[in-house]
């Protein structure tokens, strides 16, 4: 609980065989502490400490619009989450043509090799911009028209090599060379310096009717946390992954008797209450006058007000808190010299 409370976000796999203990371990101080506590038990310590030596490099990037990092290696596997072009990623081992990675926000899964690249020139800070569109392609020609390098969802991070009347000259992780509209493309530096954070609800209503995708984070699906989560990032807030640490950031409401105190903005938190406490199993962004945007399905939007066109009386029921993320001291956001 101390060194690795969360399994999507940190690795502490161990077993006992025979006299040996085995597993694999990503912290440091919680290596030295199991070699610590196995002084003058006649065990042997065989825990392998991630990364691992038998990678050449340990930062790679996302090479694709949307890469899919699943929860095991393999594509039968469940899609835990998403990262979007450009994100840099810590690569921990590699596990035949997958890598275990872990992203900027510390979640932790496997993408196949052919979604990432390894290139230290990305690594510079400098002329990186973002794609703000909501969803988009790349040229191979700097008239944007013919054949396509591939396409392009918001957050996309790409290397800004020359400036023309019409399109910007980029390059991918990987090297390969593009053109997008000059209209589609910001510096980082001032996408996150200009972010107005009160601009959360007019992004989220930009995902209406985008179907759910388990996992999802992108214009092309979003699960209900990787809805809120892009929602806030398209105005400078980086929120965790799941609703279940995202229900750990931001400002407590008082909402026990009623909706009265909540702003445009704020994050509803729903799931059921157990013996140890409350269960987030869901996520939406309050809109004002008793109104909610949520992905159930698809991107929709919610009510508690009864004579609502919108009623969810299920939502209703089962609501728990709410947070106030604007302006929270307790919120992450975007870095303006390399987004992440």
């Amino acid at each position: 609980m101390e060194y690795a409370p969360d399994g999507r976000t940190s690795v502490f796999k161990y077993e006992l065989v025979n006299d040996t203990l085995k597993g694999q371990i990503d912290d440091v101080q919680l290596h030295q502490k199991v070699k610590s506590l196995l002084v003058g038990l006649d065990l042997v310590e065989a825990m392998q400490l991630l990364p691992s030596q038998d990678l050449a490099d340990t930062l790679a990037y996302i090479n694709v619009s949307v890469g899919n990092i699943r929860s095991k290696a393999a594509e039968s596997s469940e899609l835990s989450t998403q990262a979007l072009l450009g994100t840099p990623l810590r690569v921990l081992e590699k596990s035949g043509s997958w890598f275990r990675v872990q992203t900027p926000d510390a979640y932790i899964g496997f993408i196949e090799n052919s979604a990432i690249a390894f290139d230290d020139s990305f690594d510079s800070q400098a002329n990186k911009v973002v794609y703000k569109g909501a969803y988009g392609f790349s040229y191979q020609n700097p008239l944007l028209s013919g054949l396509k390098v591939s396409d392009l969802t918001f957050g996309n991070i790409l290397r800004k090599l020359e400036t023309g009347s019409k399109s910007t000259k980029v390059q991918y992780p990987d090297e390969r060379i593009a053109y997008i509209s000059n209209a589609d493309l910001q510096s980082v530096e001032d996408f996150v310096n200009k972010a107005k954070h009160n601009g959360i609800i007019a992004s989220s209503q930009e995902f209406l009717g985008i179907p759910y995708l388990w996992g999802g984070t992108s214009m092309k699906g979003v699960d209900c946390s990787g809805f809120t989560r892009t929602s806030f990032m398209m105005n400078g807030i980086y929120l965790p992954r799941d609703a279940s640490q995202q229900a750990l950031v931001g400002d407590a409401i008082d909402t026990s008797s009623g909706f009265e105190k909540l702003k445009e903005g704020d994050l509803l938190f729903f799931g059921r209450q157990t013996d140890k406490g409350n269960k987030v199993t869901h996520v939406a962004i309050y809109l004002g006058e008793l109104k909610f945007i949520h992905s159930s399905g698809m991107v929709r939007y919610g009510s508690f007000d009864p004579e609502s066109a919108y009623y969810d009386s299920y939502n209703l029921t089962r609501f728990l808190f709410a947070k106030r993320i604007i302006e929270s001291n307790s919120i992450r956001y975007l870095n303006p010299q390399n987004f992440y």
